[in-house]
């Protein structure tokens, strides 16, 4: 109790918060793939958009946008270049062209084995420096303070 009164009166330092360091590490992870994703012409987001696609976990622009985390004006956007780059359709049902199922194509099914690779290795580049132990508890760790924010994963992480 001392020490966090001590904080508050001496004013609190930026590198003593988490949210920091957890957006750094965040956005060196992101920028790092986004680095080899160019070779595939694919941003992180529209990886994003693919994978859970691919994972059958979305089927509409507003499914995407809940699984991915982003508004639903950012998924229209993503589907457009996707769509524009032949790695998704779009089927629009009866009359309502509000009500659209998303596909991806055969290009798409084809680019994504290759980028889930890359993201496989990718991420296991930087948790190879922690214990299996230390994993599970960091796992654990990440999807308590989520659940703190209002984001339950548990039906959603699968094992690492």
């Amino acid at each position: 109790m001392e020490k966090a009164r001590s904080l508050q009166q001496s004013g609190f330092h930026l590198h003593n918060s988490f949210g920091f360091w957890i957006s750094r590490l965040s956005n060196l992870m992101k920028e790092e793939f986004n680095q080899q994703l160019e070779a595939y012409d694919v941003t992180w987001p529209q990886w994003m958009t693919l994978n859970v696609l691919h994972h059958q976990l979305a089927r509409t622009p507003a499914q995407i946008a809940d699984n991915i985390g982003v508004d639903r004006s950012a998924v229209t956007r993503l589907l457009d270049r996707l769509e524009a780059k032949g790695f998704i359709e779009r089927v629009h049902e009866g009359l309502d062209r509000r009500s659209v199922t998303i596909f991806m194509t055969k290009a798409g099914e084809q680019l994504i084995e290759q980028l889930n690779s890359a993201a496989a290795e990718h991420q296991t580049r930087f948790l190879s420096e922690l214990h299996p132990t230390e994993l599970r508890a960091f796992k654990g760790n990440i999807q308590k303070l989520l659940r703190a924010g209002g984001v339950e994963t548990l039906n959603l992480w699968k094992h690492v």
